[in-house]
């Protein structure tokens, strides 16, 4: 799944971001571009406090400032 938060400020892009994980299934991945510098870091914070795996994700779109992935594990809790 890939979502595009672009235009979203905090703490709106980690709700919409949260909101999508907890759709997903252990093992899932979600993609997050955006380009809102601070809300990756916000991203980057709540996924790691509540248990999700993240990494840099490449991107085509060059209006992008930011790509993550985030990987849902068994040990997530929302």
């Amino acid at each position: 799944m890939e979502i595009d938060v672009s235009g979203t400020v905090c703490p709106r892009t980690v709700l919409i971001v949260k909101r999508c994980l907890e759709e997903l299934e252990p093992g899932d991945e979600l993609t997050v571009v955006g380009d809102y510098p601070p809300a990756e870091r916000s991203i980057r914070r709540s996924c790691h406090k509540h248990g999700y795996g993240v990494s840099t994700a490449s991107t085509t779109d060059s209006e992008s400032e930011f790509a993550l992935r985030i990987r849902v594990t068994s040990a997530a809790k929302s």
